[in-house]
């Protein structure tokens, strides 16, 4: 029977729903749903989750206070972009960037194929967040620093919990080969994080290469494995969307202190704080309701393990770009009223947020409903208007600080009109979800 294109959402929302449920009573775990877990899960030996229990299941309680962990410790990464807003500065937030959210994907794959939630497992939790804050406490100084040295040692130690985790569930039986594999790569890493961190530079450097190299080919089994134990469909999409909505709350934050900078309020001054909190509601609808970033992802292919690669490698980019423009905008709020960003502030802004526009248009690329259309207009018009937000970056003199987000406030509403438009075409085919 078709559906009309204006109810497909709500029809969307309750077949989700009954699947969640079905898969509840069929597996016995009704109480181990978003609500929550029950207190006998704490005793519960580790388990590998079933494809149907996989694909059913749905972010918890635990999943969301270790997102935001990482949303603090990654904000806490862009605090010294405020005194050093450059290139090398910018470098160095990528590169610390790179290691939290290797870390946060670690654990996100692992949670994501096995059913562990007793207390041993919640201790490892508690271990690995304590580690993520000395990570975060020592990311404020320069990369030569021993500060520098101690984050990388204490990223070992979150590898190496993730180690204990996956050693605890080698023994069941599905876990397969692939568990053995990651934790020899694991250890591996370990070692060379670790030993880094004792090594004089530029030899700590070259530690540090060798190590993050490790740690992205164990991150990416290979195809084969993936789609024979894919990640959950529903769970590994909705934990990079709450990871991202959490950063985009960070974003606010980072607005807000801008205000507290403000000495007076005029209307220049209010007219770009209230700019900059819209510029973090578009970036988020651009996401969710034009790009569908969250939407359930089925790796049954090679295709779709290329796309789901090209997806994670994508939000990366995303948060990257995102701290970048949160600081850029910040900047934008403390400056007198009328002011202008200097040349290099407005380069990185209008980059960042061409950036950004460019990696919702990769996200929506490979999502299951907008990669049927075969509309290059549809494309084509997205790097459009990342051209448009970028062609204002030489303007720096002629256009005010809040000129410039207003501008990109209206690049960032003109790419969520055109997904918009681009999926109910597609509903109105029959062609959606």
């Amino acid at each position: 029977m078709r559906i009309s294109p204006r109810l497909e959402p709500q029809v969307q929302l309750v077949r989700s729903q009954i699947d969640v449920v079905a898969g509840g009573v069929e597996l016995g775990v009704v109480e181990e749903t978003a609500a929550g877990y029950s207190f006998a899960s704490l005793f519960r030996a580790p388990q590998v989750c079933s494809m149907h229990e996989r694909h059913a299941r749905r972010p918890g309680w635990t999943d969301l206070f270790f997102d935001l962990v990482f949303a603090a410790a990654i904000a806490q990464l862009s605090a010294p972009l405020d005194h050093d807003y450059s290139l090398y500065g910018i470098a160095r937030f990528a590169f610390l960037l790179a290691l939290v959210f290797l870390a946060w994907f670690g654990y996100t794959a692992f949670s994501t194929q096995f059913a562990v939630d007793d207390v041993v497992e919640r201790v490892l939790i508690v271990a690995q967040v304590f580690l993520v804050a000395v990570m975060a406490a020592n990311a404020t100084d320069a990369l030569s620093s021993s500060d520098a040295a101690g984050f990388g040692a204490a990223y070992g130690g979150v590898r190496a919990i993730l180690a204990l985790q996956y050693a605890r569930v080698a023994w069941v039986v599905g876990s397969g080969a692939l568990v053995r594999r990651r934790i020899g790569g694991l250890c591996v890493a370990v070692v060379v994080w670790v030993g880094a961190a004792l090594l004089p530079l530029p030899y700590r450097y070259a530690g540090w290469a060798v190590a993050l190299l490790i740690d992205f080919g164990n991150s990416w089994p290979a195809s084969r494995s993936t789609t024979a134990s894919p990640p959950g469909a529903t769970h590994f999409p909705e934990r990079f969307g709450l990871l991202t909505i959490i950063l985009l709350g960070e974003f606010v934050a980072s607005v807000m202190r801008g205000i507290g900078s403000q000495m007076g309020w005029s209307f220049l001054a209010a007219s770009a704080a209230v700019l900059s909190l819209a510029l973090g509601f578009t970036i988020w609808s651009s996401y969710s309701d034009g790009a569908m970033g969250w939407e359930a992802r089925h790796v049954r292919s090679h295709g779709d393990v290329v796309r789901l690669r090209a997806w994670i490698a994508l939000h990366f980019a995303l948060f990257l770009a995102i701290g970048v423009l949160g600081v850029g905008v910040r900047r934008a709020i403390a400056l007198p009223p009328g002011g202008h960003f200097n040349d290099q502030e407005q380069w990185i802004v209008c980059a960042a947020a061409a950036g950004i526009i460019l990696v919702i248009m990769g996200i929506a690329a490979t999502s299951e409903r907008h990669v049927r259309s075969g509309r290059r207009s549809v494309w084509l018009s997205q790097a459009g208007i990342a051209l448009a937000a970028l062609t204002l970056a030489p303007l720096s003199t002629q256009i005010i600080a809040t000129g410039i987000l207003l501008l990109l406030l209206l690049c960032f509403a003109a790419q969520i009109v055109v997904l918009i438009a681009n999926r109910r075409l597609l509903a109105g085919r029959g062609e959606s979800g």
